[in-house]
């Protein structure tokens, strides 16, 4: 095939049997220019006066354009006249897909991932080159631009960008790396913050066995990303670049597995195809930039399932991980999207101390986080625009996947309006559940079901499970009931009507024990719930694994309910559709008040005691006064104890939200005692997740119902609050907390609470250099610890004598403290105080000048810390390595470690370990003559220690950046 008639893929240009012709005339050439750039297409006469004079067209512009599309068919060859066409109002311009290089590209990219999809890459890479060879520079690129133009160009340019990324891909799974090199430097250059460039540049390098230039470039990229946006590489780019560097695979950790919250998908989903084949496409298209789409649709109508379904279905095409959130938009108290934001910003990874206070930044950071991704986002049951619009990405390859009651004209969305069911499709589900051979035989009386059904997904499932469960009933039996209960029912608005006709036909023939499980539902947490906690609810006391219990069954026949997938310890969890549960509270208020006030109380009592059996098996200890494990309250099912037992971290995660959202049940029951001994068993597990929002909420707002601060309760509360405001960097608030704090606990005799709160007291005068007072605390801290017999306390309070000497560069005094602390330690089998202690010991070494010693006990508590999955604690160690190797003139492994201690320590938003590493980031950069970079780390070092109002560290990294200039 010869060259292209036309070309827009750089300078203008038309052939005529392979000769060039030229096209004289600005406004001429902005006439063709237009046509060709909409070929086949109508071309208004408006559209191109507004090209020719875009400050204001003369009264002669009609006539003008006329004379310049006279000019055209003057010069143009004839085969081309032959396509220009005048309409009415404009003209168009027939162009096959071969005379036009834009409409040629698309064709051979088309057919070059075509071949990509069917695997065969050689073939693929021949046809990229193909279409990335008609380019030969920006669209038009002689011609004066214009901004009507700028969509179709946008568009165009955007997919010569994405056929180049998807060519760079083949040729690295190929192992084309001389070519693949020269083509991502080409792209770098004009993309130079794009991190999947660079990370495929250090891939490709690497493999072709060009180490050291795959070392050098990743330090390129890491200096043009902190140059450019003051930030550290993302994870999968650092990875690399600790690869090359030497540094991966010398400790053991995790692999990080994309998350998917996706709900369990329903297995014997029957009809949508027409919708479920839209989404799919829809969804398909999200590549440079987000897609959205919005189902809405009536109550009942199926947009959650078919959310789910389609989410289920395409989720191999966003790699990146699948989250999931219910926005409850038509349950009483819809959540609010900062809410919302934190949820989703902790399923990407971000630890809850690092997530901004503001619902803006919130957004930000939400919308920065998806930047270089692909996630798909499935948005449950909106209230409408307001709520999603803060929760979509600005930028990237993520999409969303929206459900509503509401059409939102407001969202930049797809609008996908969901039906009633084909009533082919809806006789299909009605005779999956009830039998095919029951619809042919009844096959009138089924369409009368339907019609009573509304066609509504939910509403056929409830009556057609109301027939399978009553085998005497024929179809006509259930049609005549159906609508005897909708004339019952006629004040229910629209929509709903046919659900509720249906659910309390169901409702009424339920034996008691699932009638009560029914009601139950109406005072339990809207999240899915274990069927244990139905059972505490109902007072049947069911056993784990025990499906029947409390009525479960039951409801799950009726399908009043459903199973939403398993928890972390295998057990189901029990979801009510917002229409079924509306139901339910309405029942639940007929039940006696206080029934309803001991199922509530019930439910929150045997939370709180399978939270003090689940911190007697954590695999750390709190350092914090609890409640007794043994002691009152609560009776959960003893199978489900033992299995808290054996993962009591999974139980904790599993049970999160309904864990919260007990404690403001409690508060809101007037039982301030309750929610305070819940939240107390929450905050070491809030600790060990870095939940500190949630740890700031529930403590505060128990403290705020409180009728006075007096008690036990209250003391153990505010010393856990000093805990979190001393991470937080707050020491004047922390101080007074443990204080506080302290001073009940001496007040009730309680010398474990004291000598807790004093060990925090100490811990913030030694961090702000008061080193005598820290030393007094510790002491009286030990002296409790011993008289009340508590090992572990020793342990920490030896420890934290030890910091004190050691702060003091006095290895001897500190010796005999440490020594004691790690025998108490093994002694009561308590690995993360052990890997606390041996992390003292390494600076014990360190001043005593044996760094090989220190190394190993830095080692040895890297990979505790790692076993215990404690990331904060593990990137302290990892920092004290990297200060090492920075003294030992190992630079790429300090780099390394340190580069990931910064990224932990900015998401756990612990400030002075962030200036700290910061700094150390800072002089290395300067002692291997990176001094750009040097100076970004420095700065950033400076800021923190000033917004911590440090002066002598501010003005130890003032001097520095002095000494650069």
């Amino acid at each position: 095939m010869g060259e292209p008639a036309f070309g827009v893929l750089g300078p203008l240009r038309v052939k005529a049997d392979g000769a060039a012709v030229r096209v004289g005339g600005a406004k001429p050439r902005a006439v063709l220019a237009t046509l060709l750039l909409q070929p086949n297409g109508f071309v208004s006469v408006d559209l191109l006066t507004e090209v020719l004079w875009p400050g204001g067209a003369p009264r002669s512009a009609v006539a003008n354009v006329r004379t310049h599309v006279r000019t055209l068919r003057q010069l143009l060859p004839p085969a081309a006249v032959a396509g220009l066409r005048t309409e009415p109002g404009g003209y168009a311009l027939d162009v096959a897909p071969g005379e036009l290089d834009a409409l040629l590209f698309e064709r051979r990219l088309a057919q070059a991932r075509a071949a990509r999809d069917r695997g065969e890459d050689s073939g693929a890479l021949r046809g990229y080159e193909a279409a990335l060879g008609l380019w030969r520079g920006g669209v038009l690129q002689d011609v004066r631009s214009s901004v009507v133009w700028d969509p179709a160009v946008a568009r165009i340019e955007e997919l010569r960008s994405l056929a180049a990324d998807e060519c760079l891909e083949v040729r690295l799974r190929l192992g084309d790396y001389a070519h693949l090199v020269s083509g991502l430097r080409s792209r770098l250059t004009e993309s130079p913050l794009r991190e999947d460039l660079w990370r495929m540049l250090v891939h490709a390098l690497r493999d072709a066995g060009r180490v050291a230039e795959a070392r050098s470039a990743y330090a390129e990229a890491e200096r043009v990303i902190a140059a450019e946006l003051g930030v550290e590489p993302s994870a999968p780019l650092r990875a690399i670049g600790a690869e090359v560097n030497g540094y991966a695979g010398r400790r053991r950790s995790a692999t990080p597995v994309p998350v998917c919250q996706l709900p369990m998908d329903i297995p014997d989903f029957t009809g949508r195809a027409v919708e479920v084949a839209d989404l799919e496409a829809l969804l398909s298209t999200a590549g440079r930039h987000p897609v959205v789409a919005a189902v809405s649709g009536a109550p009942g109508a199926g947009k959650s399932t078919l959310a789910v379904h389609v989410a289920h279905r395409v989720r191999t095409a966003f790699p990146d991980g699948q989250l999931f959130a219910d926005l409850a938009g038509t349950s009483e108290c819809p959540r609010e999207p900062a809410e919302v934001l934190a949820e989703l910003l902790r399923g990407l990874g971000v630890i809850d101390s690092a997530i901004p206070g503001e619902p803006g930044e919130r957004a930000a950071m939400f919308r920065s986080r998806l930047a270089q991704r692909r996630c798909l986002i499935v948005l449950d049951d909106a209230v409408g625009a307001a709520q999603v619009s803060p929760l979509l990405p600005g930028t990237g390859g993520s999409a969303v996947l929206v459900t509503s009651r509401r059409r939102m004209p407001g969202l930049p969305a797809h609008a996908c309006p969901l039906g009633l069911m084909r009533h082919d499709d809806a006789r299909a589900l009605f005779g999956a559940i009830v039998g095919a051979e029951r619809l042919i035989r009844e096959g009138a009386d089924a369409d009368r079901v339907l019609a009573e059904c509304g066609s509504l997904p939910l509403a056929v499932r409830i009556a057609a499970a109301r027939l399978v469960n009553r085998p005497g009933w024929s179809v006509s039996t259930l049609a005549d009931s159906l609508r005897d209960e909708r004339g019952r029912l006629g004040a229910v608005r629209s929509g709903e009507l046919e659900v509720r006709a249906g659910a309390e036909l169901s409702y009424r023939h339920l034996p008691e024990p699932a009638a009560l499980a029914f009601r139950s539902f109406g005072d339990l947490p809207d999240d899915a719930v274990p069927g244990w906690l139905v059972a505490v609810a109902t007072g049947s006391g069911g056993q784990a694994g025990e499906e029947a219990a409390g009525g479960l069954e039951t409801l799950l026949d009726e399908h009043l309910v459903e199973v939403v997938g398993r928890d972390d310890l295998g057990l189901n969890r029990y979801r009510m559709h917002d229409l079924l549960r509306s139901y339910a509270r309405e029942l639940a208020l007929t039940d006696h008040q206080e029934t309803r006030m001991r199922r509530r109380l019930a439910v929150i009592e045997a939370l709180t005691a399978l939270a003090r059996t689940a911190n007697a098996a954590m695999p750390t200890r709190f350092l914090g006064v609890l409640g007794d494990p043994g002691g009152q309250g609560g009776r959960p099912p003893a199978a489900v104890a033992a299995l808290v037992r054996q993962r009591p971290v999974d139980w904790f995660e599993s049970e999160h939200r309904n864990l919260v959202a007990a404690v403001d049940a409690a508060v809101r029951l007037g039982r301030a005692d309750l929610a305070a001994a819940l939240a107390i068993e929450l905050a070491g597990f809030f600790d060990m997740r870095g939940y500190y929002g949630d740890w700031l909420r529930t403590h505060r707002l128990v403290l705020d119902a409180m009728p006075s601060h007096e008690g036990a309760g209250a003391a153990a509360l505010l010393r856990n609050l000093g805990q979190l405001h001393l991470y937080q960097d707050r020491y004047e608030d922390a101080l007074a907390s443990f204080d506080r704090s302290r001073a009940l606990f001496a007040e009730l005799g309680h010398r474990t609470g004291e000598a807790v709160a004093a060990v925090g007291a100490g811990s913030v005068h030694r961090v702000v250099g008061e080193l005598d007072t820290a030393l007094e605390m510790f002491t009286v801290a030990l002296r409790h610890f011993a008289a009340t017999g508590d090992p572990h306390g020793e342990a920490v309070a030896r420890n934290a004598i030890a910091s004190v000497w050691l702060e003091r560069e006095d290895p001897e005094a500190a010796a005999g403290w440490l020594r004691g602390a790690l025998e108490l330690s093994l002694v009561v089998g308590d690995r993360h105080r052990e890997a606390q202690v041996r992390r003292r010991v390494a600076v014990l070494h360190e001043l005593r000048g044996e760094p090989q010693a220190a190394r190993g006990e830095l080692e040895h508590a890297l990979g505790i810390f790692d076993e215990l999955a404690d990331l904060h604690c593990a990137a302290y160690v990892q920092q004290s390595i990297a200060e090492l190797c920075l003294r030992q003139g190992e630079s790429g492994e300090a780099s390394a470690l340190l580069v990931g201690a910064l990224a932990v320590q900015q998401q756990l938003g612990d400030r002075r370990a962030e200036a700290r590493v910061a700094g150390l980031l800072g002089e290395l950069h300067d002692a291997t003559g990176r001094t750009q970079t040097a100076r970004h780390y420095f700065h950033r070092s400076l800021a923190t220690w000033r917004r911590l109002d440090v002066p002598d560290e501010a003005g130890l990294m003032d001097a520095k950046l002095r000494a650069l200039r």
